[in-house]
């Protein structure tokens, strides 16, 4: 059986090369249905555990939501390790964040971002979802996000280290926009 970050580095290539509507169909699969055809091609070729389908219907689902819709352009990411999710859930995948250099908001609010660490671990894979959505719409398709940790969410639910490294990183973020935005402001 393939490691998880083998795994998770083959899924996103594959996502990547997928054409339109078998990419909207995982896009549109619920993780309690029968899955897709497509779905159970990734599930035989990446030897996905069958006592996890359900997590694993929901990764690819969050998966195919964030492969940018410009893939074929040889820049676009999906997955990159060195680009923490929590990160990815201050500034919104987006190289140009913050905008507003004096108040820096978060794109995933910080209300929001501690409900998601509170929720009951059944929950967490709509949640994460939802909050997919929104970073498909505000991330740079040029950058890739650790899609491992989405992983590891779902499939080591129990595990606080995936949700504490989640916010570490979210917090660093956000800290370091405020501490640019001080700098600038005494600079001005």
């Amino acid at each position: 059986m393939p490691r998880l970050d083998e795994t998770i580095a083959t899924l996103s290539s594959k996502l990547l090369a997928l054409d339109t509507g078998p990419l909207a169909e995982l896009r549109r699969m619920e993780p309690d249905g029968v899955g897709t055809p497509m779905f159970w091609r990734l599930a035989s070729e990446l030897e996905f555990r069958v006592s996890q389908t359900k997590e694993w219907m929901q990764i690819v689902r969050i998966l195919a939501i964030l492969t940018p819709k410009s893939r074929l352009n040889p820049a676009v990411r999906l997955h990159d390790r060195s680009y923490q999710l929590g990160r990815a859930f201050c500034d919104g995948g987006n190289t140009a964040w913050p905008s507003d250099s004096q108040h820096p908001r978060p794109t995933l609010s910080e209300q929001r971002f501690n409900r998601l660490l509170a929720m009951p671990a059944a929950q967490r894979g709509e949640a994460v979802e939802r909050i997919a959505r929104m970073l498909a719409r505000s991330r740079t398709p040029e950058v890739g996000i650790d899609c491992e940790e989405i992983a590891r969410l779902l499939l080591q639910p129990s595990d606080s280290r995936s949700l504490q490294g989640i916010a570490r990183a979210y917090y660093d973020r956000l800290d370091q926009a405020a501490r640019n935005s001080k700098k600038e402001g005494t600079a001005a």
